[in-house]
């Protein structure tokens, strides 16, 4: 079923394009990347379409709709491959002394995708109105004290106290800016334009078949003229890690995002000089976690929690779901942050894999084993890789200490509904950013939330202690943050309403076909190819 949707999506894929299947062609018949850019040609883009409901990553950070919002989306500011701030809407900005006013003065004279006039007025429009939808922007919602527009082209934002991190809540990753035309008096939530988006990025939507494919014609009111060259972006939606791969050696896509179960192979295929595949360097930590829903009996008993920690051997995580290419991850604060992360917290020392510790604990606990079982629980999660990987691999080593674990992999929409919506759940799984600060993805987490903003800590956890220190990390001096978060480590390892079992990093694949692939991979954290700077010789097309 899979195989045969697939396979006729990609037909219409390729006729949309490039009106015959896409050839494959070798790296050295280009030319070279100082070549003049010629406008024209199509790129086709595949992803897997998990989860992809809508486009507005305000309201969602599910992989398929964020890798896609850089396409059509833009904000005030992006980063290179070194994780330094690159201006995009914002040309310049400004931090007030004390670290509470911020102001950003705009380009002037931009247009948005349908047309219609951009101006200070939509930044804080989105500011104001979205930031309550947005999992990385609802821990500093109640620090701000105003938003303010002087004119068209400057936007003002004062604090109530410093955010070390405020600069990065700004990015075009984290805020993507919204049209106030488009949005001011409807229920944002379920305004159409959340699948058929109007924005500032290189690309307008053309068409969205849900399931199936979306396309994307140049934006010709881009602010960054005279990019694209690129006339079209198609974005195939293949429901099979191998297949996405296998379209990619075929010439049939020219871009995916790798699956760790395909990186070898794809790496083996690029020594053929037709596909190219690169690591991002500076990445955002991808973390694969589990939330324990602490409403319910066991998973109320920090006991409990600390033994299935303890009976779980993240080593074998990492093979089975990630071929050895993640780590285990050692505190809250992840090893990417070296300037915040204190190695003297550590899970593997607190926490290593032993069955007997983890039996004992359940014991204590009050949970005695009889007839080979403790316990059942239900573990859910999205029915998508690597989910169903590590999944299977608690699931088998938890029975080895008499718990029973009960698969339940769901839709996306549905697991999001049922762990954060209406918090019916008993463990959950999925795999969080940490952005490029822990303010941003960290702190989701672990912070008390009352709220049911998906992605944002729906164990009922709330420790007043560590909010205290969250939010004094998050304003400290450069200096200063590393105690602080030192404290937050250790809190987090005691208390355990969250488990993070791994760190992973991230492939792309690419066809070597584009030229100025150099300067479309300059990117860092969680941001994605826009396809801007892209280009494609005219033998190529």
């Amino acid at each position: 079923m899979r195989t045969h949707q697939s396979r006729r999506f990609l037909s219409i894929a390729k006729a949309a394009v490039l009106a015959a299947a896409l050839a494959a062609i070798p790296v050295t018949a280009r030319p070279a990347e100082t070549a003049v850019p010629k406008p024209g040609g199509s790129v086709v883009i595949a992803m897997d379409p998990a989860g992809l409901a809508i486009l507005n990553t305000q309201l969602t950070s599910l992989s398929p709709a964020l890798y896609i919002a850089d396409i059509w989306a833009d904000g005030l500011m992006a980063r290179d491959r070194d994780g330094k701030r690159v201006p995009h809407i914002a040309t310049s900005w400004t931090v007030s002394d004390d670290g509470k006013t911020y102001t950003f003065n705009l380009r002037k004279g931009l247009k948005w995708s349908d047309g219609q006039p951009f101006s200070s007025a939509d930044v804080v429009f989105t500011l104001t109105q979205f930031a309550k939808f947005n999992t990385y922007l609802s821990k500093i919602v109640p620090l701000i004290a105003k938003v303010e527009a002087p004119d068209e082209a400057t936007v003002v934002v004062s604090l109530a106290q410093p955010v070390a991190a405020a600069l990065d809540l700004f990015d075009k990753e984290n805020f993507p800016l919204m049209p106030k035309h488009i949005y001011e008096g409807t229920d944002i939530p379920t305004n159409p334009a959340n699948r058929k988006p109007v924005g500032l990025g290189p690309f307008v939507i053309e068409s969205f078949e849900q399931g199936r494919s979306l396309s994307f014609t140049r934006n010709p009111n881009y602010w960054d003229q005279p990019k694209p060259y690129l006339d079209k972006v198609i974005v195939a939606l293949i429901p099979n890690a191998q297949q996405l791969l296998n379209a990619l050696i075929q010439g049939e896509v020219d871009w995916v995002q790798l699956d760790f179960s395909q990186i070898q192979r794809a790496q083996d295929a690029a020594k053929t000089g037709k596909i190219k595949v690169i690591k991002i360097a500076v990445n955002a930590p991808e973390r694969s976690s589990l939330d324990f829903n602490m409403r319910r009996a066991p998973m109320s008993d920090v006991k409990v929690r600390r033994a299935l920690f303890q009976a779980t051997d993240r080593e074998r995580i990492s093979a089975d779901a990630y071929r050895g290419l993640a780590f285990p991850a050692t505190s809250a604060i992840p090893e990417q942050f070296k300037e915040l992360y204190d190695p003297s917290v550590n899970y593997d020392k607190l926490y290593p894999f032993d069955l007997k510790a983890a039996a004992a604990l359940l014991d204590e606990a009050g949970y005695k084993l009889s007839d080979g079982k403790r316990f059942s629980v239900e573990l859910t999660y999205i029915a998508v890789s690597p989910y169903d990987s590590i999944a299977k691999s608690l699931a088998a080593q938890w029975k080895e200490i008499g718990v029973e674990v009960k698969l339940a992999g769901l839709d996306s929409q549905i697991w999001t509904d049922k762990v954060y919506r209406k918090n019916d759940f008993e463990i959950s799984l999925i795999s969080l950013t940490g952005r490029s600060d822990p303010t941003l993805g960290v702190d989701r987490s672990f912070i008390c939330n009352e709220a049911h903003v998906p992605y944002t800590n729906p164990s009922s956890y709330c420790n007043p202690e560590l909010d205290r220190i969250a939010a004094a990390a998050g304003a400290a001096a450069p200096d200063q943050r590393r105690a602080l978060y030192k404290q937050y480590e250790e809190i987090v390892a005691r208390d355990l309403n969250e488990i993070t079992l791994t760190n992973a990093p991230t492939y792309n694949a690419v066809a070597t076909k584009f030229q100025n692939l150099d300067a479309q991979f300059d990117i860092a954290f969680n941001e994605h190819p826009n396809w801007a700077e892209a280009w494609l010789p005219e033998d190529a097309r």
